[in-house]
């Protein structure tokens, strides 16, 4: 419990949370909650942890209709190689189901009043010192999917008109289609929704970026709106469905401290899909006017290469 406090931070190097700017814009900051500024400093205390949030739905049952979606909590102040380990983990309960919660504003009540307890600090030992402290522990992180992040940021979701948390883009529908859902194209040009004013085209290096004042201004509007009808229009125009309790803690901000994680950015998605691109079997297309795909031969040879590695790699180096 005293790695963060030993850990060293060198600029332009990421090890683990300790290193990101989250954290660090936290750090020198006076703790305010419920609209009071309170005297100590967000990690002043040697004693003082960082917490990140994840959930997701699973299905408990082998007909994966019904789902359920646990509530836990990571403690980063355990050294980063430990931190994850399933018996470090602090299960805060679960979500029953057997559908998606429509408002999962009403499941994290209980946590956000707990972490107003423990911004403002609850007396605690230290069996290292014999002496009683105040333990202050503060919320910095969350993390899933992209459906249970939209679950918590209560946001529309992927297949939204605004289907981002982290940028301003907007979807069109499929042309010629009856599909419900959205897709976004860096071109908008050639689109026949497209309308005078409308966005034409994005640069994917300088994307609109949503920003946490904004976010939380439009949040409000669609809680506040006068009409259900208004409300809707609203929430499908900003990708908000009204304001998330989390936002109620100062130590998140909107959108940056609800990262999209790596295993389902990457591994899950990405990946498989490039592999299957690369084989010539992504979705029946084929791999267009570049050579794209990766000969058999190769294939081969890779699997064998990564089949006889697994003999003299450490196993901490995984995928």
């Amino acid at each position: 419990m005293q790695y963060r406090d030993k850990h060293k931070h060198t600029p332009g190097m990421t090890t683990d949370i300790y290193n990101s700017e989250t954290y660090h814009s936290l750090c020198g900051k006076k703790v305010k909650l419920d609209g009071r500024t309170l005297q100590h400093q967000y990690f002043l205390g040697p004693h003082d942890i960082a917490l990140g949030l994840s959930t997701d739905g699973f299905a408990p049952f082998k007909r994966h209709k019904n789902t359920a979606w646990p509530l836990i909590i990571f403690n980063y102040t355990l050294p980063s190689e430990i931190c994850f380990h399933i018996n470090n983990i602090l299960p805060l309960g679960v979500i029953p189901g057997p559908i998606k919660p429509l408002d999962a504003n009403s499941f994290l009540w209980l946590v956000v009043q707990e972490f107003f307890r423990l911004g403002v600090g609850v007396q605690a030992f230290d069996i290292l010192s014999s002496k009683l402290f105040t333990l202050c522990a503060h919320l910095i992180i969350a993390f899933s999917n992209i459906p249970a992040m939209s679950m918590i940021m209560h946001m529309k979701g992927h297949n939204g008109f605004s289907p981002c948390r982290m940028c301003e883009i907007v979807g069109l529908c499929i042309p010629n289609s009856r599909a419900t859902t959205h897709y976004v194209p860096l071109n908008h040009a050639g689109h026949p929704q497209v309308q005078a004013g409308d966005v034409e085209t994005y640069d994917p290096e300088h994307l609109p970026l949503q920003m946490h004042s904004a976010f939380l201004a439009r949040a409000y509007e669609v809680q506040i709106a006068p009409s259900n009808a208004k409300a809707v229009r609203l929430a499908k125009k900003y990708g908000i469905k009204g304001v998330p309790i989390l936002s109620y803690l100062p130590s998140l901000t909107f959108p940056v401290s609800f990262p999209y994680d790596f295993m389902h950015l990457i591994w899950e998605n990405l990946v498989k899909n490039l592999v299957l691109h690369w084989t010539g079997s992504f979705k029946g297309l084929d791999d267009g006017d570049k050579s794209y795909s990766v000969p058999k031969a190769i294939w081969e040879a890779i699997g064998a290469a990564t089949a006889a590695a697994g003999s003299s790699i450490p196993s901490a180096y995984g995928s």
